[in-house]
């Protein structure tokens, strides 16, 4: 695989963000619209906490016993990380980015923020709300960046991402036919690297790639892994389930298939679209609706045909971890086994969790 996927969702992501000649603004949740800063003229990017390596001074400012994610975020912020950033937009995903929010704006140095409510549940007064939001969000931009967003600037925002979201779709068909060549890290770079790069840059890379992949005609023995939970991306705990002996077919996450399913109506009015798309977007454990995220994550399992589910939660993800217990009901119900993994974003035991990973796939291959 072309290794620039790889650095730009690791080593090289801010030299990259740097060299981009457009003002930046970070991002934390999936709800956030990309299609709208695409518009303004502006770049956005997710914001994933990886230069953290100490995280004291965000415990100290919020609690240690928040997820390690967010105090990951935060201490990026407050070491001045993104000190050429130009903007940062927060959403209510869960609490505790709530709070982080309060703390980033009264200590770091970042121009412009930007801070939109999530129902809890899905209804149609909450989608007015939301569109609202969307509403307001886009005259802050036009008045703080001293710029247009018109509706064709939207619609041509909209076919650009969408065409994202259709090439990484088609990374995902491959998994589910068994015919991709990508192992899990290599799936895990590209999408990282796609909510980091230019999204023409990425398009045309992803392209490219796609054109060079040979489907995978090898037959295996491997136990098909399906991935849900809080945000994921440890490269060591990829390691310990595929070389275990399992593939690892679909991520129900927030920096898997959460990203990229779906495409944005693009002949409806734009911005409702945008904020529709967005809304009704694949739900996390922060929502209510529990059945309707559930039976999500089952239907990717029929059609990924995978024969097992590991579940990773945050230490101290609330949601997470009081979401397992339902999750593990319906799939048992499913005849389906799952492994409850629980950890931190970086710092993390893996040669005890790689003995439970292999235990549980071992048991399941032979």
């Amino acid at each position: 695989m072309d290794d620039w996927f790889e650095k730009i969702a690791g080593s090289e992501k801010f030299n990259y963000l740097k060299s981009v000649p457009k003002p930046k603004v970070g991002w934390f949740s999936v709800s956030v619209p990309e299609e709208i800063f695409s518009a303004a003229g502006l770049l956005p990017f997710r914001i994933t906490g990886d230069m953290a390596d100490n995280t004291n001074q965000a415990g100290a400012a919020l609690s240690n016993n928040y997820c390690s994610y967010v105090l990951s975020c935060l201490s990026e912020g407050l070491d001045n990380v993104y000190e050429f950033v130009d903007g940062v937009v927060f959403s209510d995903a869960c609490d505790m980015r709530k709070r982080m929010y309060e703390v980033w704006v009264k200590n770091v140095k970042t121009e412009y923020h930007f801070f939109y409510e999530m129902s809890k549940a899905f209804s149609q007064t909450g989608r007015v709300y939301f569109r609202s939001q969307m509403q307001e969000l886009v005259q802050s931009l036009r008045t703080h960046f001293n710029c247009e967003i018109t509706n064709a600037q939207l619609r041509s925002a909209i076919a650009l991402h969408n065409e994202t979201r259709r090439l990484l779709q088609r990374v995902y068909e491959l998994r589910k036919k068994g015919e991709c060549c990508l192992n899990g890290k290599d799936v895990a770079a590209i999408i990282k690297a796609a909510t980091v790069a230019n999204k023409e840059e990425f398009n045309t890379r992803l392209s490219s790639l796609l054109e060079e992949i040979k489907p995978n005609s090898k037959q295996t023995k491997s136990l098909r892994v399906l991935f849900t939970g809080s945000y994921f991306d440890n490269p060591k705990i990829i390691e310990a389930v595929e070389n275990s002996g399992a593939v690892i077919v679909c991520e129900d996450l927030s920096n898997g298939v959460k990203y990229l399913e779906g495409q944005i109506a693009e002949n409806d009015d734009p911005l409702g679209a945008i904020s529709d798309y967005y809304y009704f977007k694949s739900s996390c454990a922060r929502i209510i609706d529990t059945d309707i995220r559930i039976d999500h994550m089952l239907k990717l399992v029929h059609e990924y045909n995978a024969d097992a589910v590991i579940y990773f939660s945050l230490k101290f993800c609330d949601t997470n971890l009081m979401d397992f217990p339902y999750v593990q009901s319906r799939l048992n119900q499913e005849n389906i086994p799952v492994l409850l993994v629980e950890g931190e974003h970086h710092s993390i035991n893996i040669e005890n969790l790689k003995t439970r990973i292999e235990t549980f796939i071992q048991t399941r291959l032979y």
